[in-house]
């Protein structure tokens, strides 16, 4: 810690300063005490930048942001004033060791202690998550063990606009060895993000190494976007199948932190205090703490830079990823006078804006007051936008509306069963079942739905997972339902939670680690077993074939019997597939699209695109691909060669979300910014008709996985936990007229 200088005040708010920790571009940080007597971390942003308007506004919405994440593993903003002439917070001060500090120093973490560690992240993920947040640098510098328990901290707050304005070509957002799949593409993590980071979290304090190492940053990089690593150096079954999940390649095939928390279960024992650690991990705890207790007026010693780091971080670099990286060859002793590390105290990195730092955290539904729509009352719908000289589409009716989330910022996953819809949210681990003509609820189970839901094409099947603890050990039970009614028709036992579950015809499948289990679909008895190419496999099952992709392999296994049908190497991992017109479709995190056929694994075509675009197929033999830009693009999909191109919203005006791409029947649905739901024949890819979701608040948003025509309506999930049904434009008694 360096003295006070000259011109530092002496006091801000009620909290007395002692000395600096450190200064940077956008301000300064000092160690403060309170009238109290409590050490805190106190931030005051330089003059120039309070005169900004754009800045304090910025800074304003900041803290109103991190005043709502109070959980008890996070570092808490304790105090903060957005109005003063000078802004500033205060942030709690935590003497301890970060969890990078602690593995490299004393290893990895035996098996109760990671399980510990795991329940109190995942609780500190869903606090951030319940609160509208998403913590976009989840690593283990930005973690501390403290004598009062784990704690996440640096919480560098933004809008998803924001950090979109930020990421500038050559710039990623983040750390390389502990970001996302769809972060390293340059895409915006949102919580599920989280979820990926706090698996590369877990796997790093288990064995001592970062599960996505290579000999550079670019290695590391290509690693992550195709969620490459080998968890076998993990001996715990359990826990090594619980970070397989978190790991997954695809964003919504991750759990949720709470889902995490009920697969946890009830902690052993308690993690304040320091018992739960090695003996000798917390005596050096012990003694950062016996340091950071003084007397009042006494100086105290200076502070690791890691926590301050954040804090203090200026404009922006011309690589933001390096600013946030671990290994920065800024040291905390060379910045802070020379302390050692492991011997230091961390203060829990402030709230920054996002024009200083790379963001750490993104607010999810935080309204801009430049770029939001216009609000609109319950009652009257949004207006819409139409090409110049076009007639304005038409605008569906709502027909009902029910409640099926009741807590969680996730908008429902819908499936069709038959005459049935299922609607599930992995946030809350339920699935409920609604009769489409009324929106009545048939049927509602408590199942674990993160990832797991399957529900068979066609059919009245569905297969949910249930979690039982028996003898200290895990097992869960896989349980086919009828949609219709709910009942079990029949149950089997599986030794670890699938990561994934896929059926078609015969067979019934779920994976977990490197493994996937055929189920006969009639009544559960085993088939066939099958080796995955890797722990973070994704696949698929449609038309007689299951469909594995990993370690840059692309597989197909035929249904019924188990047997390879042909292999196909790629330049990179597929991590989505799909199926149709008999092709199967690969799509890796670099955004390209392969083609290959699906009799004998023949590459048809390939074609590149944006990696934050996203692709979709309907069958009737057209491929679909929403850009970043609003351009809706529709494909051949037996030789890739463009068939139309529409930009749904009038350019300029409204662009279409990149994970807003639905298809039912012979609808497209995507979402444009101003949150109206267009929906676009296939043929051609004209505006049918138009919807504003209207449930709960105007500022209601559409999920792109709840899109579903049954019965002559439309089914769309919101954010709020609605379904929605909607009836199109000369629809009927169940008959659509016209070109719909």
């Amino acid at each position: 810690m360096q003295p006070l200088k000259p011109d530092d005040p002496g006091r801000v708010g009620d909290y007395r300063l002692l000395g600096r920790l450190g200064s940077g571009g956008m301000g300064t940080v000092y160690l403060g005490r309170s009238r109290g007597g409590r050490e805190v971390a106190v931030k005051v942003v330089r003059e120039r930048a309070g005169r900004d308007a754009h800045y304090r506004a910025r800074f304003r919405r900041e803290v109103a942001a991190a005043r709502t994440v109070t959980g008890a593993f996070t570092a808490a903003l304790l105090d903060a004033d957005p109005e003063a002439e000078a802004p500033w917070l205060v942030m709690e001060y935590l003497p301890g060791l970060s969890l990078r500090e602690a593995v490299e120093t004393y290893g990895g973490l035996p098996t109760d202690a990671l399980r510990l560690l795991a329940a109190a992240l995942a609780e500190a993920l869903a606090d951030i998550h319940r609160a509208g947040l998403a913590h976009r640098d989840l690593k283990p510098g930005n973690i501390m063990l403290t004598a009062r328990g784990p704690r996440v901290i640096d919480f560098g707050i933004s809008r998803p606009a924001d950090a979109l304005a930020l990421t500038v070509p050559g710039t990623l957002l983040g750390t390389p060895g502990f970001m996302s799949p769809e972060q390293a593409s340059g895409g915006v993590a949102g919580p599920a993000g989280d979820i990926f980071g706090l698996g590369a979290v877990l796997a790093f304090s288990a064995t001592g190494q970062e599960p996505f190492s290579g000999p550079d940053r670019a290695a590391v990089l290509e690693r992550v976007r195709q969620a490459r690593t080998d968890l076998r150096g993990i001996t715990d079954r359990r826990l090594r199948s619980l970070i397989a999940a978190c790991l997954h390649p695809e964003p919504h095939r991750r759990p949720a932190a709470t889902a995490l928390l009920d697969r946890l279960g009830e902690p052993t024992a308690s993690v304040q205090g320091t018992g739960w650690l090695p003996a000798p991990l917390a005596e050096a705890i012990d003694r950062t703490v016996a340091r950071a207790e003084l007397p009042a007026g006494t100086a105290p010693p200076p502070a690791a830079a890691h926590g301050i780091e954040g804090l203090l971080r200026g404009e922006a670099t011309a690589d933001p990823t390096a600013a946030t990286d671990d290994s920065s060859p800024a040291s905390a002793a060379a910045t802070l006078g020379g302390w050692s590390r492991r011997r230091a105290l961390l203060l829990a990195a402030g709230v920054l804006p996002v024009a200083a730092v790379p963001a750490t955290i993104a607010v999810l539904r935080t309204e801009d007051e430049r770029s939001a729509p216009p609000r609109s009352s319950p009652s009257s719908p949004r207006p819409t936008t139409a090409r110049p000289g076009a007639a304005q589409p038409s605008v569906a009716a709502r027909v009902w509306t029910t409640k099926v989330v009741d807590r969680g910022i996730r908008a429902p996953d819908l499936y069709r069963a038959g005459t049935t819809v299922l609607a599930t949210n992995s946030e809350e681990s339920h699935v409920r079942a609604l009769d489409p003509r009324t929106g009545k609820i048939l049927w509602s189970r408590t199942a674990d739905t993160s990832g797991a839901t399957y529900v068979t094409a066609g059919s009245d099947a569905a297969y949910l997972f249930d979690a039982r603890d028996g003898n200290g050990t895990a097992d869960y039970t896989l349980r086919a339902v009828a949609a219709s009614s709910g009942t079990t028709r029949w149950t089997a036992r599986v030794p670890f939670f699938p990561w994934g579950t896929a059926a078609t015809g015969p067979v019934v499948c779920f994976a977990y680690h490197n493994e996937m289990k055929a189920l006969d679909a009639e009544d559960g008895r085993p088939r066939w077993t099958a080796a995955m190419p890797s722990a973070s496999s994704t696949f698929m099952a449609a038309a007689g074939l299951v469909v594995m992709s990993g370690d840059g392999v692309l597989f197909a296994l035929d249904a019924d019997s188990g047997r390879i049908r042909w292999r196909r190497e790629l330049p990179r991992s597929a991590v989505k597939t799909f199926i149709g017109d008999g092709i199967v479709f690969g799509c890796d995190n670099a955004g390209t699209v392969y083609a290959v056929h699906a009799d004998d694994g023949t590459i048809a075509w390939k074609k590149a695109f944006d990696p934050r675009s996203s692709v979709r197929h309907a069958g009737a033999g057209l491929l679909y691909v929403a850009e970043t830009d609003g351009l809706v693009r529709a494909f051949r999909a037996d030789t890739g060669k463009p068939v139309w191109s529409r930009r749904p919203a009038e350019e300029g005006d409204s662009y279409i979300g990149t994970a807003t791409l639905g298809l039912s029947g012979g609808t497209l649905w995507v979402q444009g910014s101003d949150l109206t739901v267009y929906a676009l024949a296939t043929t051609d890819g004209r505006v049918l008709w138009t919807y504003a979701a209207q449930a709960a608040t105007d500022s209601t948003s559409l999920s792109g996985l709840g899109g579903l025509s049954v019965g002559g309506l439309v089914l769309l999930g919101t954010v709020e936990g609605h379904v929605e049904a909607v009836r199109p434009p000369g629809t009927v008694n169940g008959e659509t007229s016209g070109a719909a």
